[in-house]
């Protein structure tokens, strides 16, 4: 436009800033002052919410937009789409930068101050109102501050918390709603699809969903909250004792104000991985608890009633008491979803793997049949007879192997387990020769390894026993995904957590003749 305005090339290019800046004060009209949804500290300063504010410092939630793994991907859709597109993600990952207008192009960063608080004290608790399509629709309205409350220093801290101690009916209202008590609100976000918006002509390609896995499984009983497991009961289980001025709870169906208790905000759930990574404060002992939850250690008294004990999966290994040698074995693992409210593993399966190890011992302890490995130089699982994951493509047909969504047309491999859903694999090998001291090749399939295999023959006649053992193994990021993104000589690794594991013996009968060919 300014070249038909007859100018100079100088004046040109100080129009097209100050057009540009013009465009940007339009884009960003009606946006939110960082200071009024970030400052989480404040909330946890002495006499306060101090527990809370600890619980959710190495939380999912708080880091949401930290998360390094988010920022690399989120750099990537930039460059590949525009800043613009990344708005699809901040609604959920990075609230603050999206509220102050900071997604777009005239921000190299693409966030502000205060974004490393990822979802705020004070964004989760100015939600007003959600709409479970997901894709972070919700509405948010800052409340009125107390005088002083947002400015800085000594005296104007102390004035505000006066205030707000000493005429406390204004803070609660503004914090504190029924709404939060229903798992609508956290279906606002836990539930994902991708839109035109962001994969233009395709669009409505479902992602990741927690809250419709939930709504559809045995845990959810309309308009009967003494049955149903929400998501607050089991992400955010009570705490006894607290020291919280926020304990007791008039809103919720089986509290009252005078109960001592108040809600967790750790969101315990399945990242073992970026807590340590970021490097957060308590990132260890957040990481030992998700490890405890993910495996089913951690029970809920006040849902005790209506969940269920044990493990996250439960797993069976059936398999014959005795076998000759030189016989094929046939072994089936059962995997059950005992206690998740929605699929296991859910969330960016793109990512994600849980995988099935298999690995049968003689009496010896050596190793004649493992499958579900790792590869030793890349990491990547080998053989194994199940792996929980997605595999997604784009337009060509290719990978989507760095989480870009914005490339996402559709699924060619996809496997979890639905709450309660039982789901049997089978595994089929060789139980070894002990006449001939040896595993035989065999036609190639799942589940089985068809390389030879050598053993000394047993030194006596004595009845001989073989140990198989199953396990369940769980990681946040595939090698795949970090090689892609981090690069292969970095040697990014994501934790590996056992979710489960089962052992069974399997007799070898003594009258090894019999199975000589």
């Amino acid at each position: 436009m300014t070249d038909q305005l007859s100018l100079k090339s100088d004046q040109q290019r100080e129009i097209s800033v100050i057009l540009a800046d013009a465009v940007q004060r339009i884009k960003t009209k009606g946006s939110i002052e960082p200071h009024a949804l970030a400052q989480s500290e404040q909330c946890g300063t002495s006499g306060c919410h101090e527990q809370i504010y600890k619980e959710w410092l190495p939380s999912a939630h708080r880091y949401s937009s930290l998360d390094d793994m988010f920022q690399r991907v989120q750099t990537l859709m930039a460059k590949e789409t525009s800043p613009e597109h990344t708005r699809y993600c901040a609604g959920c990952h990075d609230p603050i930068s999206l509220f102050t207008g900071a997604k777009n192009s005239g921000n190299i960063t693409l966030s502000v101050e205060g974004a490393n608080e990822g979802s705020s004290c004070i964004v989760c608790h100015s939600i007003v109102q959600t709409d479970i399509q997901g894709n972070g629709d919700y509405t948010v309205r800052p409340p009125q501050r107390y005088v002083y409350e947002l400015e800085q220093g000594i005296v104007a801290k102390f004035l505000s918390d006066f205030l707000i101690r000493t005429y406390p009916r204004h803070h609660l209202n503004s914090y504190s709603r029924s709404l939060y008590k229903t798992s609508e609100f956290c279906g606002a976000c836990h539930k994902q699809y991708i839109d035109k918006e962001v994969n233009t002509d395709i669009g409505r390609i479902q992602g990741q969903n927690q809250y419709d896995s939930w709504k559809n499984s045995r845990w959810y009983h309309e308009g009967n909250p003494e049955k149903t497991v929400a998501c607050r009961e089991c992400h955010m289980p009570l705490v006894e004792a607290s020291q919280e001025p926020a304990k007791g709870d008039v809103l919720d169906y089986n509290r009252s104000a005078e109960d001592g208790k108040h809600r967790s905000h750790r969101m315990l759930a399945a990242n073992q991985y970026i807590p340590t990574l970021q490097k957060l404060e308590g990132a260890e002992q957040h990481v030992a608890l998700t490890e405890k939850w993910l495996r089913g250690e951690i029970e809920i008294p006040e849902i005790a009633d209506k969940w269920t004990t044990g493990p996250v999966v439960r797993m069976k290994l059936l398999a014959p008491k005795t076998v000759l040698p030189g016989k094929e074995i046939n072994l089936q693992v059962v995997l059950t979803n005992n206690k998740t409210g929605h699929d296991f593993p859910n969330g960016p399966l793109d990512m994600i793997e849980s995988w099935v190890e298999v690995i049968a011992t003689d009496d010896s302890g050596k190793v004649f049949y493992h499958v579900g490995g790792l590869e030793e130089k890349t990491d990547m699982v080998i053989q194994s007879p199940v792996i929980f994951k997605a595999d997604g493509f784009d337009r060509q047909g290719k990978l989507i192997d760095r989480h870009n969504l914005w490339d996402l047309v559709g699924a060619s491999y996809k496997r979890a387990l639905y709450p309660g859903m039982t789901d049997t694999v089978q595994v089929r090998f060789q139980c070894p020769s002990m006449a001939r001291g040896r595993v035989s090749g065999e036609t190639s399939q799942p589940g089985q390894r068809t390389d030879q295999f050598a053993f000394p023959a047993p030194a006596t006649d004595e009845a001989n026993h073989l140990t198989v053992t199953a396990t369940l193994w769980y990681l946040k990021a595939n090698p795949d995904f970090l090689d892609t993104v981090y690069g292969i000589d970095t040697k990014t690794r994501s934790p590996i957590t056992k979710i489960n594991e089962v052992v069974t013996k399997i007799k070898v009968e003594k009258n090894v003749q019999a199975s000589v060919q």
